[in-house]
């Protein structure tokens, strides 16, 4: 081969060489994160243990929630240095670390209705968590303030509200069972229904007396009561009965009182009845009932009503 073939060759092969060993020298590049936003749902099972959050050093990591974050409540547990302060707004906690991790780094979040939730950040090669929006699906273990544990309690107080009224009626049909058990079987039995008059106005209260019922040696007496207050509602809490006419006043324990509406909003109306053992009477006594408010100073009393 002549010479200077064999010197342009080896120059050849030299630049490879050089190419080469360049290439091995100069660093590869890490993968790019795949930066992602999910939801993270914590229920009964998992809420004991540590759900992990993907972060990046450099790279803001959100957290948000259905309730607001107790103030000061995102603590970072260990090596809190690794990460800038977290940033919190009502329902949000931004968490912001200065480097990527090189272990785990536990994170603890308060929530305003009581739960306390656990987490791990940790760094992964793949992907990083922009936005993760935490979702509690708590029951048996939800604390008592939180919205779940409230709904629960609603529910239940509506189930047994149901159910008293189920046995109301059948507790209502076996007290009448009872007393018509308890009356002579040879004796009449009297059954009495009219209309009673009497009503007045009184601290922006309609009362209107309406009916008379006598059943087995009870009295009942139905009135309709009307808020006629624009500002203040009105809750019945009990009523009393008088019997006058005589030589002196005498009360007449009530044995029952009711309304139809809880609470009388301005401009509603209810119906109240009120039940009583028949007293003993004559042409010349009256009734007299007071009807009186819970928790408030407004007691309307209707007298001179016809036995």
């Amino acid at each position: 081969m002549r010479p200077d073939r064999v010197r342009s060759l080896a120059a050849v092969l030299v630049l490879a060489a050089t190419a080469e060993a360049a290439g091995a020298a100069e660093p590869k590049s890490p993968p790019r994160r795949e930066l992602r936003r999910r939801t993270l749902v914590v229920d009964d099972q998992s809420i004991g243990s540590l759900a992990d959050l993907h972060v990046a050093g450099g790279s803001a990591t959100i957290l948000s929630f259905e309730v607001p974050v107790e103030p000061k409540g995102a603590l970072i547990m260990g090596t809190p240095e690794l990460f800038h302060p977290p940033t919190q707004s009502d329902r949000t906690v931004i968490l912001v670390p200065k480097v990527d991790l090189v272990r785990p780094v536990p994170l603890s979040i308060a929530l305003a209705d009581g739960t306390a939730l656990s987490f791990r950040m940790l760094t992964a090669p793949l992907d990083a968590d922009v936005q993760v929006d935490v979702m509690l699906k708590l029951k048996s273990r939800a604390p008592p303030e939180s919205a779940e544990a409230l709904r629960t309690t609603i529910a239940q107080l509506r189930s047994e509200l149901d159910e008293c009224r189920g046995s109301s009626v059948t507790a209502g049909a076996a007290r009448l069972a009872a007393l018509l058990l308890a009356q002579s079987l040879d004796e009449p039995l009297a059954f009495e229904r009219h209309s009673m008059r009497g009503g007045d106005r009184q601290r922006r209260l309609i009362v209107e007396a309406r009916w008379v019922y006598r059943l087995v040696g009870l009295t009942y007496l139905v009135f309709n009561v009307a808020n006629r207050d624009p500002d203040r509602s009105w809750v019945f809490d009990r009523a009393e009965v008088k019997l006058t006419g005589g030589a002196e006043p005498a009360d007449l324990p009530v044995l029952a009182s009711a309304a139809s509406a809880d609470v009388l909003a301005p401009g509603q109306e209810s119906k109240v009845i009120v039940a009583f053992k028949t007293p003993a009477r004559s042409t010349s006594h009256r009734y007299a009932v007071a009807f009186v408010e819970r928790d408030g100073d407004r007691r309307v009393v209707l007298e001179g009503l016809s036995p």
